[in-house]
């Protein structure tokens, strides 16, 4: 299920932060179009709404640091990773305006 988070400054939370539950109807307020129900989307502390995305990468903490120059083969993963090998990084980007279909 999609979801929209807004971010709020909370000093006594673990990261100076926490995360509530909002609404497409309140990030569309904020950006003045409808957006997208098939993305995730995030409301920052300063009234900004992102889009939510996640990618997965070899993990950085268990390659030899060769970079390829040995014969190491793939990462067989370490305890930052849980031992896969794989990392999932979460970022967000700024939202953009739809397109309008050309007639």
């Amino acid at each position: 299920m999609r979801t929209v988070d807004r971010w709020v400054s909370d000093p006594a939370a673990p990261f100076g932060f926490r995360i509530e539950t909002a609404t497409y109807e309140a990030a569309e307020l904020l950006t003045g179009f409808r957006l997208d129900r098939r993305m995730n989307y995030v409301i920052t502390e300063d009234n900004e709404v992102e889009v939510r995305a996640v990618c997965t990468l070899d993990c950085s903490g268990c390659s030899c640091g060769c970079e390829g120059g040995c014969s190491c083969g793939p990462s067989a993963g370490c305890s930052e990773c849980g031992y896969t090998g794989r990392r999932r990084m979460h970022f967000s980007y700024p939202v953009s305006p739809p397109k309008r279909k050309s007639a």
